[in-house]
This record gives structure tokens, C-alpha cells and sequence, in this order.
């Protein structure tokens, strides 16, 4: 079955991934960039894959790709999953293809992968010794992925409540993250006072990158479907997670509450989004989506139910992508 393997702790079977990306994204490989302003690094990027169309879906399709690899890594090592599996990267290919079917590179997007390695950066401490240089470098990876997509600065306050559950209180730990977001923005100003003549606005960003999500412009039999299917896969996870984060030992149950602040701040970035553009990036979906569902797939019990519900899920996001 398709959830069995990934169930597996085999890392070969992240190759799996490959065909996997193009079997669902294929239809879509000519892909748009945001028009627009947008921020620096995004412009760059923008800049460079403008005179080779074909490039963009490539660039899709990679970043995808890697990111299917950063969440399933971030979930084994930082023990946010029970037992070590590959579901995550799964489930994020097939949340993927089943809310993002409008043809364009994003913003949130590219600056995603900086944001993942920031939490690795931010989860991986111990309660004791240094943390202080482990915490510029998240500082540094998040303002990197602010000159993508400026809401991902606010990410800041994960950083914090996750030092707040794993560490004792030292309030320098609490500054050096803002002064790595700091270092990055500022020298990207100075930069762009440096080489260009144009005013840099960085707030008109916001307002024209958001767009709604695929089920909510999808037709109304797909968006009923998926609707249909992450309704009580998620009211199952939910009830796992917590079961696990009850079992769960103190070090562990650190990192899932980091997680838990983790997904508040993505609902409060996807709120404003929502409020200044009637939509936001899909990708602030499924990236916490991903981990959480995978609590739905691991039970020993309804196994079969279970895989029927991936398959059903796999199907869903061909028709969404094909249809």
C-alpha cells in the first residue's frame, strides 16, 4: 500500500519521492513567478529565471523535493513523531497537490526551506550548555527567509517559546535571535541603498502576495473532497498527539509544545494574510499539516483503514492536479 513503506524507517524510500513529484505535479510544470513587489531575494530569484520560463516549474519541483526530505529529517531527529518514519514527506507532496494547483512559484515557498532549518537549529538544543551561537544562526536562516516572504520574520516568536520550554530562562538567548533577524535585514537595505536609486518598501510585499487556497478556487467536488478526508484524518491525529505528548518523557513533550507554538504562529501569519489578500500561501498549511497527520498513519489499529484513506488522499490530489 502506498502509506506502508513510507510508514517504514528505510530512508531509500525517500527516492520515492522523484516519481512521486512528477507523477502529481507534472501537469503543472510551467509555472508563473509572483508579479508584483515582492522582497529582495524573491526579486533576485525572479530576476534569474526570467529569461528560461521552463526553469520555474524545475525550481518548483526541487524546492518540493527538498522540502518533502527537510520535514521528514526535522520530524525523526527532533522526535516529534513517535517512532521514526517518512510519512511527513509524503503527506506534504500530497497536501501539496491537493491545495496548490495555480501554477506559481511563491514567495512562501522559496523562503520555506531557511524556515525548517531555523526550527532544526532551534529544536535540536539541550537543556544545558551553550545555545547562544545556535540561536543567531535561527535568527540569521529566519531573516534570510523574510527577504523571501516578509511575514516569515514574525517566526521570531517561535524561536522564543520554543527556548522558553526547553531551556531555563537567560534572556540573552531571547535577543540574540532578533539580532540575527536584525543583521539580515539591515544588510539587505544597505545593500539595496548601495545599488539601487528606487525607495525600498518592504510592508507592500504583504499585501499582494497572499491568494486563496486551491480548495477554495478548486471546483466544488474537489474541495468538498478534500475537505471530506482532512476532517477526521485530523481529528485523529490531534487525539494521537496528544496521547503521545501524555506518554511522551519531559524532553520530548519540550519539542511538541515548540511544535504546538510553531503551528500558532503559522495560523496568526495565514490569519493576516487572509485579512489583506482573501487567501494566503498553501504551503503554511502543509507544512505543520504534514507532521500532524502523520500521528493518523501510525497506529497499529485500522491499518488497513488507514492506508485506504492515503490512497483516497493520493487520488484526490491526481484529480485536483489532472482534473
Amino acid at each position: 500500500m502506498l502509506a506502508g513503506p513510507f510508514r517504514s524507517n528505510r530512508p531509500a524510500i525517500l527516492l520515492a519521492v522523484i516519481p512521486l513529484l512528477a507523477l502529481l505535479f507534472g501537469p503543472q510544470l510551467l509555472r508563473a513567478m509572483q508579479p508584483g513587489q515582492v522582497m529582495p531575494l524573491y526579486g533576485l530569484l525572479r530576476a534569474l529565471l526570467a529569461g528560461a520560463p521552463w526553469a520555474v516549474g524545475v525550481v518548483y519541483v526541487i524546492l518540493l523535493g527538498g522540502l518533502a526530505v527537510q520535514v521528514t529529517n526535522l520530524a525523526n531527529d527532533t522526535e516529534l513523531v513517535e517512532r521514526r518514519n517518512h510519512l511527513p514527506a509524503l503527506l506534504l507532496l500530497l497536501l501539496m497537490a491537493s491545495f496548490d494547483r495555480t501554477g506559481m512559484l511563491e514567495p512562501a515557498l522559496a523562503g520555506m526551506p531557511f524556515v525548517l532549518w531555523a526550527l532544526r537549529r532551534t529544536w535540536s538544543l539541550s537543556n544545558r550548555g551553550q545555545a547562544l551561537g545556535a540561536l543567531f544562526d535561527a535568527g540569521v536562516l529566519l531573516g534570510i527567509a523574510g527577504l523571501f516572504y516578509l511575514p516569515y520574520l514574525f517566526l521570531v516568536v517561535v524561536v522564543w517559546a520554543s527556548v522558553s520550554v526547553i531551556r531555563p530562562f537567560n534572556g540573552r538567548e531571547y535577543l540574540l535571535p532578533v539580532f540575527g533577524v536584525a543583521v539580515m535585514v539591515y544588510l539587505c537595505w544597505g545593500v539595496l541603498h548601495l545599488v539601487e536609486s528606487s525607495p525600498w518598501r518592504p510592508f507592500l510585499t504583504v499585501a499582494d502576495v497572499g491568494r486563496e487556497i486551491a480548495p477554495v478556487i478548486a471546483p466544488r467536488g474537489q474541495r468538498e473532497a478534500v475537505h471530506l478526508l482532512l476532517a477526521p484524518l485530523t481529528l485523529v491525529a490531534l487525539y494521537r498527539f496528544l496521547g503521545g505528548y501524555q506518554r511522551g518523557i519531559m524532553r520530548v513533550k519540550n519539542v511538541r509544545s515548540a511544535y504546538l507554538g510553531f503551528g500558532a504562529a503559522t495560523a496568526v501569519v495565514i490569519a493576516g494574510a487572509w485579512f489583506l489578500n482573501g487567501g494566503f500561501p498553501p504551503v503554511l498549511v502543509a507544512v505543520p499539516l504534514s507532521v500532524l497527520l502523520a500521528y493518523a498513519f501510525l497506529g497499529s489499529v485500522w491499518t488497513r483503514l488507514a492506508d485506504a484513506t492515503m490512497i483516497a488522499l493520493f487520488l484526490v490530489a491526481i484529480w485536483v492536479q489532472w482534473g
